[in-house]
């Protein structure tokens, strides 16, 4: 797991540990499957990334699996626009090669719960950043 945060456009990077303050309630995740591999064994942890908290948060989880020999990770993502300041939240996920951006705002339109799907690579790096 490899967590960054950024408030505004250009400021300090910081590696942040896992933590479970904005998690979402318990069983609201459901590890991604589909009969194609649902007998694939996987891992999954739940994290939280918040800058400062009363502007927005980002909550996800992610899963690793390997399939067909090639290691593969996955996420699902809670972003969160907290404050009415005319700014939004965004939370980027990047899978080796692959990433996608999620946005929440005005306040209180948020992002719940989306996946991304199993991508190859060891590893999700999600950013958060408020501009």
């Amino acid at each position: 797991m490899n967590a960054h945060k950024r408030i505004g456009l250009a400021t300090s990077t910081a590696l942040l540990g896992a933590g479970l303050a904005l998690a979402p309630a318990a069983g609201a995740f459901a590890a991604p499957t589909s009969s194609a591999t649902a007998s694939v064994a996987q891992t999954c942890k739940k994290h939280s990334i918040t800058v400062p908290s009363d502007r927005g948060a980002v909550a996800y989880n992610e899963c690793h699996r390997t399939y067909k020999g090639k290691k593969q990770a996955s996420t699902q993502i809670w972003v969160y626009d907290k404050k009415a300041d005319g700014k939004c939240v965004y939370a980027k996920v990047q899978i080796a090669k692959w990433s996608h951006t999620y946005k929440a705002c005005p306040k209180n339109h948020n992002v719940n719960g989306a996946r991304s799907g199993w991508h190859n690579g060891v590893d999700a790096q999600v950013t958060m950043s408020i501009r």
